[in-house]
């Protein structure tokens, strides 16, 4: 295979997730999309043309970002995406979920609107300092190529080309060496997973999992969210925090749990904690320069039981919390609990779908201690170049089911900028929030996209009148309607069955099964093609026994009717194969799968369920027939593939 097939060639690299993404990975979903903003205003409107030429050159220098999320056995993974990157017009609320399987499947969406470019991006691909030191490089090579400035020459880049791949893509060694190169112009770079490079074993202590207050009230319509910022000027915020003797982050940390108690109790007793989920930047701590995540996280809680009198009481507690949770030691102890768990054999050998079930219920569990989360990237680096071209930078947190308002800061210039984003209809958290800065002698300038409240919005945000609950209400009644005619089907069925005894009610239940199927794993989900027809193909086989259980069950389903839908499958397989040589990774798991699908009649045979074997000899030889060419015509590249697949 030559150079330019290999720069070519999707997934021609691949790499492990760290630690914390690999939790992310299994617990993301529509409902928890774990995706993040950091944007930038500048002082003139986007241009869309030169915004995608610019992340082609960004993408170019930030190796690690150009993947895509991939599903293997045990774990995930992010294998190289060398396909064109796009450029979108907001259109919708910030931070909604990505879709691994949709668009060009970057695990980031690059967007713009009037005068600000987003970078949003899922959390298991980078931590907020790694995504604002994209965007940083983003908006240089912007403004440089609005300035007129040349891309590099012989950078010309044609879609789905990526001229910045090492041609030696067969080296395993060079690649991963390469993607932990230090980047020329500074910042962050590689994708070193630093908690296993600072694990070290050593008692540790669990995350809290004692239940916090949970802001109340009415919900947006699903998919919406407000977003409220305010803007304040940064030495003033500094003069208010040296008064009182801390540090910036902690008296915001303060002024929000003060915020929640007056809210959300009666000020007097709190039957719950009220409590932050507080990032830390490890990067401070231990040496590394990865974009990939390395952060922790802290709670920071004023306890349940008595209501603080005054702020100053809140504000001495949560300095005390945070002088002993921040530090070298107790962060080595976070380090330690996490790795820990993700070198236990018996978590490292489980199925992929068991560790999604078994994360998914200790996510939830530790994000009931918070009552929100409270995100501060600190200040924009002052090498940042045309600083007098940008305005301000914000930073959007998206919001969950358990945390239903999040907070963000960020500052650049003058100014810092706190930002709320909610999925409650109302606002009485961020307007005690400001008032009590306000009150602080801190005068805040406000902005909002408009929902949940039309005051202050500047038109910075784009109208958003898509009502998705009525979708998801519609969706739901149907669901339910096919669930009440197969259960009535099944009722009358059996009321009726002394005077016509045929199991009828079988079809109607599973042709409602089979349609529920299709909708929602082939209609509602973007998926691959292969993945759509293995689905599919299970649903006919269940559909083709229950045609036969209705006909007094002869046994052709089982003889005849499984193993041909199963022969298809495989012969569909490898067509793909052939046809998207390319591309070929994203079936071959697919064709794993049905090759052991294939064994399934002969255990029948042996079982004493299927009486004719010819069809199941032929399902299972066909099947080998099919992988065994893979292994030969895919050569040392296949072996790599179940490496990658199958990594522990």
């Amino acid at each position: 295979m030559d150079d330019k097939k290999q720069i070519r060639a999707q997934g021609a690299r691949w790499r492990r997730l760290d630690n914390t993404a690999k939790l992310f990975a299994a617990v993301t979903g529509e409902e928890l999309s774990n995706v993040f903003r950091v944007s930038v205003t500048l002082d003139e409107e986007i241009r869309q043309d030169i915004l995608r030429r610019a992340l082609v050159m960004t993408l170019d220098e930030c190796e690690n970002f150009r993947v895509r999320l991939r599903k293997g056995f045990f774990w995930y993974y992010f294998e190289t995406n060398n396909r064109e990157p796009t450029v979108e017009k907001e259109e919708n609320c910030p931070c909604q979920f990505i879709n691994p399987h949709a668009g060009n499947r970057f695990p980031f969406r690059v967007s713009f609107y009037g005068r600000r470019i987003n970078f949003e991006v899922f959390h298991g691909l980078t931590d907020g300092l790694g995504a604002l030191d994209f965007l940083r490089r983003l908006t240089e090579n912007y403004l440089r190529l609005c300035a007129g400035e040349k891309e590099p020459a012989g950078e010309k880049i044609k879609a789905g080309e990526h001229t910045g791949c090492d041609p030696l893509l067969s080296d395993e060694n060079v690649i991963l060496k390469k993607w932990g190169e230090k980047d020329v112009r500074g910042g962050l770079s590689g994708s070193e997973d630093g908690y296993l490079r600072h694990y070290k074993r050593r008692a540790h202590r669990r995350y809290e999992t004692k239940c916090a207050i949970s802001p109340r009230g009415e919900l947006l319509p699903l998919g919406l969210q407000s977003v409220i910022h305010g803007f304040v000027d940064l030495n003033e915020l500094k003069c208010v925090c040296r008064d009182a003797g801390v540090s910036v982050t902690k008296y915001l940390t303060a002024a929000l749990i003060w915020s929640v108690i007056q809210v959300y109790s009666d000020g007097r007793q709190l039957l719950r904690p009220a409590a932050l989920n507080l990032p830390v930047n490890l990067r401070s701590f231990f040496e590394t320069e990865t974009a990939a995540n390395f952060f922790s996280v802290v709670n920071i809680a004023w306890p349940a039981g008595k209501a603080p009198e005054s702020f100053e009481e809140v504000l001495r507690l949560t300095g005390s919390q945070m002088d002993e949770q921040i530090s070298k030691d107790r962060l080595e102890e976070r380090i330690s609990y996490n790795v820990s768990n993700e070198k236990k054999w018996y978590l490292r050998i489980a199925p992929l779908p068991l560790k999604r079930l078994i994360l998914h219920l200790l996510f939830a569990r530790s994000m009931r201690a918070y009552t929100m989360t409270f995100s501060n990237l600190g200040k924009v680096s002052e090498d940042f170049e045309y600083r007098d071209r940008a305005e301000s930078f914000q930073l959007l947190l998206g919001v969950s089911a358990r945390q239903r308002i999040k907070c963000g800061a960020i500052a650049f210039g003058k100014n810092v900028c706190i930002t709320f984003t909610s999925a409650l209809r109302d606002t009485k958290l961020q307007d005690f929030f400001f008032r009590f800065l306000e009150e602080q002698g801190l005068k805040t300038e406000l902005e909002s996209n408009g929902i949940g409240t039309s005051e202050n919005d500047r038109g910075n945000y784009p109208p958003v009148c898509r009502d998705g609950k009525k979708i998801k209400k519609a969706v739901g009644i149907f669901y339910m309607g096919l669930f009440m005619a197969a259960l009535l089907s099944g009722f009358v069925n059996i009321i009726t069955y002394s005077k016509i005894q045929v199991r009828w009610s079988l079809l109607t239940i599973g042709v409602a099964a089979y349609i529920a199927m299709t909708l929602r794993f082939s209609v509602f989900r973007v998926a691959s093609l292969a993945g759509t027809l293995l689905r599919q193909s299970l649903g006919i086989q269940v559909l083709l026994v229950f045609l036969d259980s209705l006909g007094g069950y002869t046994g052709w389903s089982l003889d005849y009717a499984v193993p041909c839908v199963i022969i298809f499958d495989v012969m569909a397989i490898v067509l793909l194969l052939v046809t998207n040589r390319i591309n070929w990774q994203s079936y071959f798991m697919y064709q794993i799968a049905v090759t052991v699908l294939s064994f399934v009649p002969l255990l029948m045979w042996a079982l004493g369920w299927v009486r004719q074997p010819f069809m199941a000899v032929l399902t299972a030889a066909v099947s080998v027939l099919g992988i065994v060419s893979t292994f030969v015509f895919g050569d040392k590249s296949v072996i790599r593939e179940l490496k990658r697949r199958f990594h522990l």
